[in-house]
């Protein structure tokens, strides 16, 4: 699609000339998606540190019963 279809397109969401409310809406979204994003990969950063330090645990027991 080209710009001004996308222009055409997004006309009926505001009554005022240019972008206005769609590019509010366009930007409201991208900082929620980011805000996810990065939410996903700190709880997997840390949920990976947690399965990390078992693991270390779980060597250092079973090193001791050697």
């Amino acid at each position: 699609m080209s710009p001004a279809d996308l222009v055409q397109l997004a006309g009926p969401i505001s009554s005022e000339n240019g972008p206005g409310l769609f590019l509010r809406i366009i930007v409201i979204a991208s900082f929620v998606g980011v805000g996810l994003l990065v939410w996903a990969i700190a709880r997997a950063s840390r949920d990976g540190d947690k399965r990390e330090a078992a693991r270390e645990q779980a060597r250092a027991e079973a090193a001791e019963q050697n």
